[in-house]
């Protein structure tokens, strides 16, 4: 399995697709991607229609996928208002790769989606399902719960597509196609087991609660109270730095594995608090609960988002000694410089842990990733996908030599 990254900061498309093809092809040494992940800023929009044929093309690439974004991850660094393009090719890791483009209808109060990919795979396949989506035409939160049930539950990836300020403005590319509505993406089977690391950059604060009464995303009460009222206590004794982050903007966690005996981190699928009613005490959320679910109050800042990434690192390699030869990172367009007051702080996380990998990604308006056995759309989330190595003792013909990890 080979995994290579090449990018362009040049402003000037026509130079900036040359450096990523000659690039890639010097790498790929003879060797035909089966799969490319394009990535390009929104300074290229006036060769959007033609970038995917042209790649796809050059590179002799059997698919593509990817997206616009307002700014880009390659390799080492993310580009975030300014001029990028990356390309990021796997080739010879025996995928069977499927492409799909999803198309949604609203009928009467419901939206439908049609165009989902079938499941031709086995039970117990390794891989995963690349999702990527036009923001004005599209709904994750339909998409997700069908491809996770026609696909075996496979974990979904990726993110919503950022830099434009209206409909049309937003594209997506599939194999040689610039697609401007929808949702488009691949089913990839393979060998090679991929890993997962999903840190919403919250913690909980406070103790857990019980819904006891909500209706869509509206929370009357928590414990048999209305929720103000228990939110307020529980507000009375969180330390001062505490109560400061709450000021800024609480959070509400739901737990995603009721089965499991003590929260962490991790365990809670984290919503925004989006205000509340002082006459009925009723707390609103960004997504629908329902009675019965048990939620924490979370809080959100620039040290807390570092620790909890850098947490979800650790404990993924407490749990994986396989080397990891590549990754993808799709990433909220609310972290970057405008949270850490830094540039790179997520893909030099992810260096820092498994060296100078290839990775390639972008900065989502919302990111795709797994949570327990499901997959959700988050935000302010980063969500990393790591390729290992293949198993060398699986497969006796595999070289050393065939897997290539420079950036």
């Amino acid at each position: 399995m080979k995994i290579h990254v090449q990018y362009s900061t040049e402003a000037e498309t026509p130079r900036a697709v040359d450096e990523v093809v000659n690039g890639l092809l010097e790498k790929l040494d003879g060797a035909h991607p089966e799969l490319t992940f394009l990535f390009v800023s929104h300074h290229h929009e006036d060769h959007f229609s033609t970038l995917a044929g042209q790649i796809r093309s050059r590179l002799n690439s059997k698919h593509l996928v990817g997206s616009t974004a307002e700014g880009i991850v390659a390799g080492d660094r993310e580009l975030e208002e300014r001029p990028g393009l990356v390309a990021y090719v796997i080739a010879d890791s025996g995928a069977v790769i499927q492409p799909f483009h999803m198309e949604f209808q609203r009928d009467d109060e419901q939206i439908l989606c049609f165009g989902g990919p079938e499941n031709i795979g086995s039970e117990g396949d390794n891989g995963a399902v690349f999702l990527f989506c036009e923001p004005y035409s599209s709904s994750a939160p339909v998409a997700l719960p069908e491809l996770s049930e026609s696909q075996g539950h496979l974990p979904i990836f990726g993110g919503v597509a950022s830099g434009g300020i209206g409909p049309g403005e937003n594209c997506l590319f599939l194999d040689g196609e610039k697609i401007d509505h929808g949702a488009i993406g691949v089913v990839y089977r393979c060998k090679q087991k991929l890993r997962q690391i999903v840190s919403q950059g919250c913690r909980p604060i406070g103790y857990t609660f019980v819904i006891t009464k909500s209706e869509k995303n509206i929370i009357y009460e928590l414990g048999g109270l209305p929720a103000m009222q228990q939110f307020r206590e529980m507000f009375k004794e969180l330390t001062e730095d505490d109560q400061e982050l709450v000021r800024q903007g609480p959070h509400l966690g739901v737990v995603t594995n009721e089965y499991k005996e003590i929260f962490e981190r991790g365990d809670f699928l984290v919503s925004n608090v989006l205000g509340s009613d002082p006459e009925s005490g009723a707390i609103a959320v960004s997504q629908a609960v329902r009675p019965g679910r048990t939620v924490q109050f979370h809080v959100r800042d620039a040290i807390t988002a570092d620790e909890d990434l850098r947490l979800m690192i650790e404990q993924d390699k407490s749990y994986h000694s396989n080397k990891v030869i590549g990754s993808l990172l799709f990433t909220c367009n609310g972290r970057g410089e405008k949270l850490f007051g830094a540039a790179n702080h997520d893909v030099k996380a992810i260096q820092d842990a498994y060296g100078p990998i290839p990775t390639a990604g972008f900065f989502a308006q919302g990111e795709i990733g797994p949570l327990a056995d499901r997959s959700y759309l988050h935000g302010f989330t980063a969500s990393i996908v790591l390729f290992e190595e293949a198993d060398a003792t699986a497969d006796n013909a595999e070289d050393d030599s065939d897997t290539q990890t420079e950036n």
